[in-house]
């Protein structure tokens, strides 16, 4: 037996952990993982501890660490409900910041498998349900460090949707107050949410949003003018933890409003615009910059250019269409205001793409004047 094992074997005694005393088990080894996860040495160990006594992982062979196969859970359903009160009561206790970002970031971080991840639904489902702020900033912290974009966020974030869209007769109030609870996660589950719908890069149609989740997420921003910019604020990481680039739903619900005419007549499109617009206008005042990245853009332009492509194998002219002006008269504000504020990258390479777009009168008189400075 070598060595490394000998003495992981040893520091799982001292631990004192017994997978069969469970949860007990668990709740011992998220207060003695606080000591342990400090020391970049004993990550290994970290990881060990928390396949093993928390999540009760184990390879197919039985054996936790001879193999590179993923772990399968044998938890129980009566057992992962004890786990997400642990894990609530542990996260809910008074603490630094920095090491419950720490722990959950262990716990769901690069080893995500598809049992932990469902787990994780759960568990900040749950936070919603009880407004646990201090969980739900943790979970915040754990969006932006993996990517809002990524298969795990997407997945958590249409998970919530389910729970709290399409498996409810009523929006719940307490998913509807999430941005007062919860702005740092709220700002990041938007930018997860509006990755899901409207987006021909998921999907061949244009899937719009279920009508509840556009609604509350226009009252978020209606009553919230500065929630984009929480998903800006300074992480709170343990020493030698490197933040990851912050990302704005700016962009996604810029996208939904300027899309929306192509597959809906409803007016909280129009309410969720001009609260978009608000938004951009505010970067100014709060001397914050919040760009629109040129690729997301490129995306929303790429899809009137098939929807135009589209009108012409029937024969419609794109300058005639209702929908295809609304759309672009949407854009031309965004893009007008967003100029003006510089939150757009490669300026002059927006406005030669989008002088290829079939005519609307308002884009053609900013594309004018803006080539002119």
């Amino acid at each position: 037996m070598s060595s490394s094992e000998n003495n992981s074997k040893g520091s799982h005694r001292k631990l004192d952990l017994k997978a069969e005393n469970y949860p007990a088990c668990a709740v011992e080894a998220l207060t003695r993982l606080e000591t342990l996860i400090a020391s970049r040495n004993k990550q290994n160990l970290v990881m060990q501890i928390i396949s093993e006594y928390i999540f009760l992982e184990r390879n197919k062979d039985g054996d936790g660490r001879k193999s590179q196969s993923l772990p399968i859970s044998q938890m129980t359903l009566c057992q992962e409900f004890q786990l997400i009160i642990a894990l609530i009561e542990y996260f809910s206790r008074p603490g630094r910041d920095a090491t419950r970002n720490a722990i959950f970031l262990s716990l769901f971080g690069s080893h995500l498998t598809p049992q932990r991840c469902k787990l994780l639904s759960r568990l900040i489902s749950t936070a919603i349900s009880g407004s646990l702020a201090p969980l739900l900033s943790a979970a915040g912290t754990w969006m932006q460090q993996v990517g809002c974009k990524t298969p795990h966020s997407l997945e958590v974030a249409q998970n919530l949707v389910s729970d709290f869209i399409l498996y409810s007769r009523k929006t719940p109030e307490q998913f509807k107050q999430l941005p007062m609870v919860g702005p740092h996660f709220a700002a990041n589950l938007m930018v997860a949410v509006a990755e899901l719908y409207l987006n021909e890069q998921r999907s061949a149609a244009l899937t719009p949003p279920p009508d509840a989740l556009l609604d509350a997420i226009t009252e978020w921003m209606n009553e919230n003018p500065t929630l984009c910019q929480a998903s800006q604020q300074p992480l709170i990481l343990p020493a030698g933890a490197i933040a990851m680039p912050f990302a704005t739903p700016l962009a996604g619900l810029l996208r939904w409003a300027v899309l929306a005419p192509m597959v809906s007549s409803r007016l909280a499109y129009s309410n969720l615009h001009l609260s978009v617009l608000r938004t951009l206008q505010q970067t100014v005042t709060s001397g914050e910059s919040t760009p629109l990245p040129l690729q997301d853009l490129m995306q929303v332009i790429k899809s009137l250019q098939n929807y135009c492509a589209r009108l012409s194998e029937t024969s419609v002219d794109p300058r005639t269409d209702a929908a295809y002006q609304k759309c672009m008269e949407r854009l031309a504000q965004a893009v007008q205001i967003a100029l003006s504020c510089n939150c757009i990258t490669n300026q002059i390479q927006l406005l030669c793409v989008l002088e290829s777009l079939p005519n609307q009168k308002l884009m053609d008189i900013i594309i004018a004047a803006n080539k002119k400075l």
